[in-house]
């Protein structure tokens, strides 16, 4: 199969059918449990995609579900392929309900990631990937997203120091800070390579990103921890001021539980002039989803436990958890203007936001795709 033609006539097909990312979500609101996404969250995801071409459905899209509030509501996040039509959205000026700002953002990374020898795509490929959070919507209508690159497999390996190639995360960083319009700070350096240092063997740095409407930070999430101690003790390693006691007795009862069997975990942290920042994201995969097994997308039951632990232990309301797992799994035929179109919806990963204190949220991130070309 040509995934390159598919893509091109499947992004075509989605144009045909709304004007806006957010006009073919508003479309298919029948799909989408109320308990999940409604009311005022729901117009904020509509707001939120908006300004987004309806092609950015054809590539994988993620939306993270808040579990600890019964208030609905969702984060968004988009992926931006080189060569596509969603990507010369953003590389057009004078496209259509456009944000100078975010475009020449994503932009410039898009070009430096678009020569097939470039050092930046030998590293992180030509994806880009934008993250909007449902918390910046509370504050300002329509903020910038989060601007993510993700370095391929072992690009960025941990491990000593002849494993480690600070040069190549050099390389992604000075990328994050020209598309945020940043300057370098030599602080601020030095916590992101007190970060990579504190990986072991077997883990990986597998995202590099920033979010410029929250202020000065890179964010960098660390993956491949099989155990829960594993996590905790790089968290701490990598200087996390928060209360490591609180993220490692969350993610014990969860172990002893056995939510965890199966899992891979990633930490992502938040570094800045000043040191490590106080929030932590511990992201939580099965093992088919890190290693892209290819059954990830097929099989449900690996979730079972971890779905189960967190009911046992209260950590997340049970009518958001019983939609989730109702929901979130399978394909459902749509009937568009251009035809038949599969809406295909996986759980991803679950994550944990952990404040300076303790445990501040939990969120269930799922996998969405539309395509065209399953018939």
């Amino acid at each position: 199969m040509d995934f390159d033609r598919e893509w091109i006539a499947n992004e075509d097909g989605l144009l045909r059918e709304a004007d806006s990312l957010g006009a073919l979500l508003a479309r298919i609101r029948g799909c989408f449990p109320p308990a999940l996404i409604g009311g005022e969250g729901w117009r904020r995801l509509l707001e939120q995609a908006a300004d987004l071409p309806a092609s950015l459905a054809a590539f994988p899209m993620w939306m993270g579900f808040p579990m600890r509030e019964p208030r609905p509501g969702a984060d968004l996040a988009v992926s931006l392929v080189g060569g596509s039509r969603s990507a010369a959205f953003f590389q057009n000026e004078s496209a259509p309900g456009r944000r100078p700002s975010c475009a020449a953002a994503v932009a410039s990374l898009l070009k430096e990631t678009a020569p097939d020898k470039a050092p930046l795509r030998r590293i992180a490929g030509n994806r880009v990937l934008l993250d909007y959070r449902m918390d910046s919507m509370l504050r300002e209508p329509r903020p910038d997203p989060g601007l993510f690159l993700y370095p391929i497999k072992r690009t960025l390996p941990g491990g000593g120091a002849r494993q480690r190639r600070p040069e190549s995360l050099g390389l992604v960083l000075d990328a994050i800070l020209r598309a945020a319009d940043w300057e370098r700070d030599s602080a601020e350096r030095r916590n992101v390579g007190r970060i990579y240092s504190a990986l072991k063997r077997d883990t990986r740095i597998a995202a590099v990103g920033v979010f410029p409407s929250r202020g000065r930070g890179v964010r960098l999430m660390a993956l491949g921890f099989g155990e829960a101690r594993e996590a905790a003790e790089f968290a701490q390693r990598a200087g996390w001021p928060g209360r490591h006691s609180a993220l490692a007795a969350i993610l014990s009862r969860l172990e002893q539980r056995g939510a965890l069997a199966g899992m891979r975990m990633g930490v992502d942290l938040e570094a800045s002039a000043q040191g490590v920042g106080p929030s932590l994201d511990l992201h939580i995969f099965s093992e088919n989803t890190i290693y892209e097994s290819a059954g990830w997308f097929k099989d449900q039951q690996h979730w079972d436990a971890l779905i189960d632990g967190m009911r046992e232990e209260g950590l997340v309301v049970a009518e958001k958890l019983q939609a989730l797992a109702a929901w979130s799994s399978g394909a459902q035929m749509l009937f568009g203007k251009s035809g038949p179109f599969v809406l295909l919806r996986r759980l991803h990963h679950v994550k944990l936001v952990m404040a300076e204190d303790g445990l501040e949220q939990i969120n269930a991130h799922v996998f969405m795709l539309m395509g065209s070309w399953w018939k």
